[in-house]
């Protein structure tokens, strides 16, 4: 796979993390823009990543994230977040230009019929390391008549955050983006005229862990009630996903596949379990609402429809169990 082709799957797997639910993307706002948005009140909405330009030719942009949050009375501002796999030096003034483009497609004339331009609140997130990547990216502006202004967009560097950390942070979303930074330690083994296997299986260690520790927090978060079921399902999703681009190119080694695959979908026959016997208390609470109103015939056959178990039914009703069965016979 080429590192063309290493990108593209990259931006994939991020626009699939915003896809996660309501709740999910404004927590992820709140936390990495540091406002108190509500949840509950709020309601985000994907905005088009596609922007023309005419001049000097014709050309489309692309902005990686681009969301809007409704529900602040009549203010609906954008959030940008741009994912970047690696060092770009021209990174600040597509940020200014993405930054424009943005603003410019929702401006409109203010009461002094003079037209405003909102720029979106903007993050770039790099995921692998570079020594030139700044905790902020800035560009001094000076306009015609010597003033200037300096346009300054915030940086995170996932790739120093433990997964732990990420998670604490209410950034848990980023947590499958954290497996990419592997990608440069593996290349700098492949690049080496002498590699220790030892070396290279501390690598897979770690990568490991980072995929127990994700299962791990998920699962506790999805208990505590702090992670939708959505949610877990595309984080999980989507760091399987980053492992297979690393063991395609670099690990190739089945039995880790084998392990990876196993702990996922360990983690997910336990939700789907969870998930039932939730389905089940609901239904029995359900099938007692209505008991009260419409008789304990109607709820021996809600019960029914739903596939409790007999006993269950009897306990829960009363009924002998010659009176289910002739009520299984209606």
């Amino acid at each position: 796979m080429s590192p063309d082709e290493y990108r593209v799957k990259i931006d994939e797997a991020a626009k699939f993390l915003f896809t996660a639910s309501n709740d999910t993307l404004i927590e992820f706002l709140s936390a990495i823009f540091s406002l108190p948005l509500n949840k509950e009140t709020l309601r985000v909405v994907p905005i088009s990543t596609e922007y023309i330009t005419h001049s000097p030719v014709y050309s489309r942009h692309y902005p990686d994230i681009v969301l809007e949050v409704r529900g602040l009375s009549d203010e609906h501002p954008l959030f940008h977040v741009e994912i970047q796999t690696g060092y770009d030096s021209m990174m600040d003034v597509r940020m200014v230009k993405y930054g424009y483009l943005i603003g410019a497609s929702r401006s409109e004339n203010g009461s002094d019929d003079i037209r405003v331009i909102t720029i979106p609140h903007q993050v770039v997130i790099y995921l692998e390391e570079h020594s030139r990547i700044t905790d902020t990216l800035q560009v001094k502006i000076v306009l015609p008549d010597g003033s200037d202004l300096l346009y300054s967009v915030p940086v995170l560097k996932l790739y120093q955050y433990p997964v732990e950390v990420l998670g604490k942070m209410e950034l848990y979303l980023l947590l499958p983006l954290v497996l990419v930074k592997y990608r440069k330690r593996f290349e700098l083994l492949v690049n080496r005229k002498h590699t220790g296997r030892e070396e290279f299986d501390q690598i897979v260690g770690e990568i490991i862990q980072d995929i127990e520790t994700i299962i791990s927090f998920s699962s506790e978060a999805g208990e505590e009630g702090r992670m939708d079921e959505e949610t877990k399902d595309i984080i999980l999703s989507t760091t399987i996903e980053m492992y297979r681009q690393l063991h395609r190119k670099y690990i190739k080694d089945e039995r880790v596949q084998g392990k990876v695959d196993y702990m996922i979908e360990s983690v997910r026959q336990k939700w789907h379990t969870i998930g039932l016997e939730e389905g089940i208390e609901k239904g029995i609470e359900k099938g007692i609402e209505k008991g009260i109103e419409q008789g304990v015939k109607t709820v021996a056959k809600n019960l029914l429809m739903i596939g409790i178990d007999d006993a269950v039914i009897l306990q829960v009703t009363g009924l002998t169990p010659e009176e289910l069965e002739r009520i299984k016979g209606e």
